[in-house]
């Protein structure tokens, strides 16, 4: 997450400040990974008003 700009805030969560984007439940039975992707299952994602100013 880190090499996408996402700096974790606790447990599981993650913030991108420069997109505006929350990343929350990423426990290792929600997020999967195949060829380098990740896949996201059961995630819950907020959009600040940043993103809306990127």
């Amino acid at each position: 997450m880190a090499i996408n700009g996402f700096e974790n805030t606790r447990n599981n969560d993650y913030i991108n400040p420069g997109l505006g984007i929350i990343l929350e439940d990423l426990h290792d039975e929600n997020v999967l990974t195949r060829n380098n992707l990740f896949y996201f299952i059961d995630t819950v994602f907020y959009l600040t008003p940043d993103f809306y100013t990127s």
